[in-house]
């Protein structure tokens, strides 16, 4: 059957796996903390330069330096090449292979300026390399600005140097033109004397005629123009080519003069391009590994690996553990909680759960018996409710008979019945213990008795039981403290028979025999409470013989010990066999395993400890 689980149901799970979660918190952290120590610091030093070139319509033509989208990457390329790597080892004297650290540049965004970051494990060192880096980038960007600037004059100085013989050149060609061809560029002057001497001759017609001398005259003069003009054409166009080519290498000759004035003003005035902005400093804390950053990782992957852990357990967990799953997958009531009181024997609990083995030593498990603690501790109240629980479940209170056994071994089963018989001694009522568990006796080695004569002796009609029950007088022989234990108020109506067979082999024909039933009714005549303590009905088929004949069987089952189906498995062979299944017990729980309505329990086991140990 499914059970929706609650906030406290998730929190009675984080505290019953607390040190689950809390080993696999400590187990993570701890490696995060291993693996961040091991990690070895590296510092970085950084420094900020800023690229500019001077606003030169000279350098930026020939250069290409006017876009700063082209220049700032072409620099990061500059500063990450293998030049540089060997210059900053040079400066540093040191091999350029073997340098302990490396440096990367990078362009600030939205801007001309980059950053320059050396990371090593030498704090010293990176600062040193750092500054080394800004050095020789400023050192290597003069050379390339003098380099570049010398081989610009010089190819302006050459160009001008040819420009000039070119223009003398041609400046001689037209001289020896003109000197050839005396009417050269006299064109405007002839035609300006051709029609001076035309307007004269107009003028003197309206005096002579036209034979007369004057006239004549002009008239041989005006032929003589006219045909020198007709000659001047060819000459005036040859004349303006050299003129034109005179002119536009004048002008060439004059820019190259200019731009060989800024080139000379460049060189005396040279300066780099490169800026130091912020020049780096010795680190004085590692910026890797981020110790409390990782710290941090560790702790939060920690503590989520840690509660995942946890209900993986808790769903992987095929036994019950809350009341409520057992109440609700048996159909049996639960009758008692028995909380988990601890003991001062803390050593041989520990070896007991390390060695994985099934019982405690006998110091632990007397050290938990009830009369090691103060008549008035909480401890035996535990006991006093679940027999007061019991007896509402039966038809017949009053001489009681009852059958205790488990589903499987270790289970607290036979310290269950012993305490429960205890506290119903305590509080007056006659009591006999029988130690039913043939097979593992432990009864009376937990009073210090001898084995037999015992219940197999009774059933086989050798003694009357009576012969066969112990009393105070034979706990003195024992090895417990008689001083508490005759302390322990209604001790002398505590009662124990004890149980044990050589050989098992034909032990279910002893129990099966008809004496079983006669000696249970002669017990209960004379008792008030008689308990069997039988071994685990899984394991053996006494409980099942034993059981039908007393008032009711009554379950110990120790939280999350054994798996449910095997649980379900125990009831239904119990009431198989015809038995009435009383109700189950709880046996050491903790305060992780019980719901917040019976913590109460758990304070009991507190103040009982408590109590014991004043």
């Amino acid at each position: 059957m499914e059970i929706e689980l609650s906030l406290n149901d998730y929190w009675r799970i984080l505290r019953k796996r607390k040190w689950v979660v809390a080993g696999v918190v400590m187990s993570v952290a701890g490696s995060v903390g291993v693996y961040t120590q091991l990690k070895v610091p590296l510092y970085r030093a950084q420094a900020v330069v800023k690229f500019e070139a001077p606003q030169s319509k000279l350098l930026e033509s020939v250069s290409g330096l006017g876009d700063p989208y082209q220049v700032i990457p072409t620099q990061l390329r500059v500063l990450e090449s293998q030049n540089m790597s060997e210059r900053v080892a040079k400066r540093l004297n040191v091999a350029p292979g073997v340098m302990k650290a490396g440096f990367r540049a990078e362009q600030l965004e939205g801007s001309n300026m980059i950053l320059i970051s050396v990371t090593g494990p030498d704090p010293v060192f990176a600062a040193d390399m750092a500054n080394a880096v800004v050095d020789s980038y400023v050192e290597r960007d003069l050379e390339d600005r003098s380099a570049h600037t010398r081989t610009t004059l010089q190819d302006v100085v050459k160009r001008r140097d040819e420009v000039g013989v070119a223009l003398g050149k041609l400046q001689g060609d037209r001289k020896h033109f003109l000197e050839g061809h005396q009417t050269a560029g006299l064109g405007p002057t002839l035609a300006g004397a051709l029609l001076e001497a035309e307007n004269r001759r107009k003028e003197l017609l309206k005096k002579f005629t036209p034979i007369h001398p004057d006239i004549l005259s002009l008239d041989e003069r005006i032929t003589a123009l006219k045909a020198r003009l007709s000659q001047n054409p060819a000459q005036e166009q040859e004349l303006q080519n050299i003129d034109r080519d005179i002119r536009v290498n004048d002008e060439v000759y004059v820019a190259l003069s200019k731009q060989m004035e800024e080139a000379k003003i460049a060189m005396a005035s040279l300066v780099p391009f490169v800026t130091i902005l912020t020049r780096p400093v010795i680190p004085t804390a590692p910026f890797y590994p981020n110790k409390p950053l990782n710290y941090m990782i560790g702790v939060v992957l920690g503590s989520f690996l840690g509660l995942l852990a946890a209900f993986l357990l808790e769903n992987l967990d095929i036994s019950i553990s809350t009341i409520e799953e057992i109440e609700k997958g048996l159909g049996v009531p639960v009758l008692g909680i028995i909380p988990h009181f601890g003991t001062d024997h803390r050593w041989g609990m520990i070896k007991t759960h390390i060695l994985r083995r099934q019982r405690y030593p006998m110091e632990v498990f007397r050290s938990q018996l009830v009369f090691q603690h103060r008549s008035k501790s909480p401890f035996i109240e535990v006991y006093h409710s679940l027999r007061a629980n019991i007896q509402s479940q039966l038809s017949r209170p009053e001489n009681m008979v009852l059958t205790f056994t488990s589903t499987g071994v270790a289970e607290g089963k036979t310290l269950t019945a012993v305490n429960f018989a205890l506290a119903a001694a305590h509080s007056g009522m006659k009591t006999l213990l029988v130690g039913a568990d043939l097979r593992r006796p432990v009864v009376h080695r937990i009073f210090g008795l001898p084995k037999g004569p015992g219940l197999v002796e009774v059933l086989t009609g050798k003694i009357p039981f009576q012969d066969a029950v112990r009393d105070t007088v034979d706990f003195l022989m024992g090895e417990i403290d008689l001083d508490k234990l005759l302390a322990f108020p209604g001790i002398d109506h505590f009662k124990v028979m004890t149980g044990w067979t050589a050989s098992g082999g034909d032990l279910v024909n002893v129990l099966s025999s008809p004496e079983l039933p006669k000696v249970i009714e002669a017990m209960r005549a004379e008792y008030d409470l008689v308990i069997f303590d039988c071994p685990p009905v899984l394991l053996f088929v006494d409980p099942m013989i034993i059981g039908p004949h007393t008032d009711g069987v009554v379950m110990v089952y120790k939280a999350g010990k054994m798996a449910r189906k095997a649980l379900r498995r125990a009831k239904d062979q119990i009431v198989s066999s015809k038995s009435n299944i009383i109700g189950v017990v709880l046996n050491d729980m903790s305060a992780t395993d019980m719901e917040p309505r019976y913590g109460y329990y758990y304070d009991y086991g507190h103040y009982a400890r408590k109590e014991g140990a004043d």
